[in-house]
């Protein structure tokens, strides 16, 4: 966060910083929900339904939603994540 000089001789705080933590806040927030959601899917039937990874492509974005799908499934392969 920076300061600098206004012409008045005020010191006004630079807010571009902090709207950088806001947005990785709101992606690591939407990345938790979409998380949480893909594993209890696979936790009710079995798989992510391809109907569930459409709403959360809608709500999220393309992005989000397949690395969120891809990073759950990396770690049941690797054993990390058990569904039963």
């Amino acid at each position: 966060m920076g300061l600098f000089w206004q012409n008045n001789g005020t010191i006004q705080e630079d807010n571009g910083e902090s709207e950088r933590h806001s947005l990785k806040l709101k992606q690591s927030l939407a990345e938790l929900d979409c998380e949480e959601t893909i594993i209890n899917d696979k936790l009710r039937f079995g798989r992510a339904r391809k109907s569930m990874m459409n709403v959360l492509r809608a709500k999220y974005s393309d992005e989000i939603a397949n690395r969120t799908l891809n990073r759950v499934n990396k770690r049941m392969q690797k054993g990390h994540l058990s569904i039963l």
